[in-house]
Order: C-alpha cells, then sequence, then structure tokens
C-alpha cells in the first residue's frame, strides 16, 4: 500500500509552521527600484543574499513591488550585445573597451523585473497559508524566496489590501531551504518517502516545466576550457541557477552557479573573459569540491547532506564522477507533492 504518512503531515502544517522553526530570522533588506544594476550586484555580495526585494515610494510610502534574484542579473548580462553570439566575449577585446561598454551595470534595477517567473509578479504568502501552497509555489512556478505578510493587516478601512509598510508588520522572507529544513527536522514523521532513491529524486522538479525536460537525461554542463561567461550564458539559456564543470574525461569538477556573480562591476567584467576554473578561484578563493551522491543515496541522506553544506544542490554522479543528474530543493519539494492536490489546494492520495 501506499505510504502516505508524509501527505497526513504536510496537510496540517502552515507557512507559520515553518516559520515558527526558523532561526535568525533577519530584518529584510531592500532595495530601490532606481538604484542600478551594478548596486544590486554589491548589494548581495555585501550581504551574502541571494535576492532582494525592490520597492517603490507611492504616496510617500515605501511599496514592494518585485523580487530581483540572481537568476535576473545573470539574465540581464547574458543578453548584453557587448558579448558575441557564440557563447564567447571575444578575447580580442581590452579591458579598456570592457569596462567602457559595461555601462549597462548602471542602467536602473527596474529594467531587471520581469526576465525570470520570480520577478514578474509580486508572490506573497501570508503565515496562515497551507504548507502544500507554500511548495506548489515553489515547485510549479519556479519561485525560490517569498514574502510573508500578516494578512490581516494589510486590509485598510475601505477594506482593500494594501503593502504599504507603515501600516503592517514588516514582511520577511520563506525559502525552499526554510521549508527543505523543516521537513528534515520532521523527518521522524514522514515515512518511507525519504527511502526514495537519489536517481529517482533527480530532475524531479525538470517534469514539471517543459522547457527543462531536456535535461532529464544530461544535466547542463560546461567544460574546464570554457570562459566563465559560456558558464553563466548556460545558466541563462537552460534556465537553471547552475551547471556543472566537467574535465576533459567528462568528470565532475566543480560547479557555478547565478551566485558567483553577485558583486560584478565594471573593473570586474573582464573576469568574465577568463577560464571558468580561474574565474571560480578569483571570486572565492580556491575551487570549491560540489556536493555529489550516487544513485543508492536516500532522500534522507542528500537533504542532509544539503542542510549541512549549505547548499542548493547536489550532483548525481556515476562511478566515474560524471554527472548524470542533479538534485535541487525544488526536486526534494517535489518528493512531498507526488499526487497532486485537490481544486481546494490539498492533499490527495491517489
Amino acid at each position: 500500500m501506499y505510504d502516505i504518512k508524509h501527505i497526513s503531515f504536510i496537510s496540517d502544517q502552515t507557512v507559520g509552521s515553518v516559520l515558527n522553526e526558523k532561526q535568525n530570522i533577519q530584518s529584510l533588506i531592500e532595495i530601490s527600484v532606481n538604484a542600478t544594476v551594478e548596486e544590486a550586484f554589491d548589494l548581495l555580495l555585501a550581504e551574502n543574499i541571494l535576492s532582494v526585494p525592490v520597492y517603490r515610494r507611492w504616496r510617500g510610502r515605501r511599496e514592494p513591488i518585485a523580487i530581483v534574484n540572481v537568476f535576473d542579473l545573470v539574465t540581464f548580462v547574458a543578453l548584453q550585445p557587448i558579448f558575441d553570439q557564440d557563447d564567447n566575449m571575444p578575447v580580442s577585446s581590452s579591458d579598456a573597451d570592457l569596462e567602457s561598454q559595461s555601462e549597462f551595470l548602471q542602467r536602473s534595477i527596474g529594467e531587471l523585473i520581469g526576465l525570470t517567473p520570480e520577478s514578474t509578479n509580486l508572490t506573497t504568502v501570508s503565515p496562515d497559508d497551507s504548507l502544500v501552497k507554500l511548495i506548489n509555489i515553489f515547485t510549479r512556478k519556479q519561485i525560490h524566496r517569498l514574502l510573508v505578510f500578516d494578512r490581516q493587516s494589510l486590509i485598510d478601512d475601505d477594506g482593500n489590501e494594501s503593502l504599504n509598510e507603515e501600516e503592517h508588520k514588516k514582511p520577511c522572507f520563506i525559502s525552499q531551504t526554510d521549508a527543505v529544513k523543516f521537513l528534515f527536522k520532521h523527518n521522524h514523521e514522514l515515512g518511507k518517502v525519504l527511502d526514495t532513491p537519489a536517481s529517482e529524486v533527480a530532475n524531479k522538479a525538470c517534469k514539471l516545466i517543459p522547457e527543462r525536460q531536456r535535461l532529464l537525461c544530461k544535466p547542463s554542463s560546461v567544460t574546464i576550457h570554457d570562459q566563465a561567461l559560456t558558464a553563466f550564458r548556460r545558466i541563462h539559456q537552460d534556465r537553471v541557477n547552475a551547471v556543472a564543470v566537467v574535465n576533459d574525461d567528462g568528470s565532475l569538477v566543480g560547479e557555478v552557479s547565478a551566485a558567483d556573480l553577485r558583486g560584478l562591476n565594471r573593473e570586474r567584467v573582464k573576469e568574465l573573459k577568463k577560464p571558468v576554473i580561474a574565474f571560480l578561484k578569483s571570486c572565492k578563493g580556491a575551487l570549491i569540491e560540489p556536493l555529489t551522491c550516487s544513485a543508492k543515496f536516500t532522500l534522507s541522506q542528500v537533504m542532509a547532506g544539503i542542510i549541512r553544506n549549505k547548499t542548493h544542490r547536489a550532483w548525481l554522479v556515476d562511478d566515474d564522477d560524471v554527472p548524470i543528474g542533479v538534485i535541487t530543493l525544488s526536486d526534494i519539494l517535489c518528493m512531498f507533492l507526488p499526487n497532486g492536490e485537490d481544486a481546494n489546494g490539498h492533499l490527495v492520495d491517489e
């Protein structure tokens, strides 16, 4: 008989349940819609964050209008005309030329809004919303972080919804990482789903997104000979948050994520010409070995590894360390919605 222990547990949980167990809820960091793209890059690096709410001034009040993340920034850079169409920056371009042509970094961050599903609409939840709804947004809508508002404090005297910060308790972020940590903390209540082999978890979320289904057989990757720009353009083209870096034998030696582009400025644009390994060493100080797992690993072991290593993915590799799949936080969360939901957003067992 199909084990539904995890379905019973999740059905009883809310967004508030996750927040109540979230440690060190930090003050929300925001950025003005009038800020530059370069300022956004700097802020994400300085605060060690992956996304930031963008606000505008409306009738003298600060109003959040979107969330911009590192993938928006990668997409924006990848589309710039100073880069050629062959996924490479011309090696003949002088550093002075690149700096002079990188004025796009001085454009408004408002131009990034709408480049990805996460920044297209300001999606919010309340503490009373179900965990089922939260996981659905994270997996089906390709959103990684949400603002949590207290709905009762959002209604003005005329019965209209308002997002003005002076009228309600300031919102906080809830992320895929928060949801995965919450589930793992309650692993004793989740049943046999945690015994699912890694081979069945890998690329689970890709099946929900038509444009990613071609990655089911082979994860997105670049070689050690490719420029850093090639890696970031691959991230944009394949709509993934990270690509594997492989050597001449196809073995995994590293990874490049959208987060690695944080801190980009006019002086650093020239670093995109570097081989990907050199770029990673320059921005991280060393080549960091990515988290890997074999097909025999269980979902529980993968979750433990991701949480322990403070990462967002584990690469599924074969006996020769060749990447054959990837397990992201979205893939993990998909495992807890195996049979879908009814019209009211409740989990059902088919």
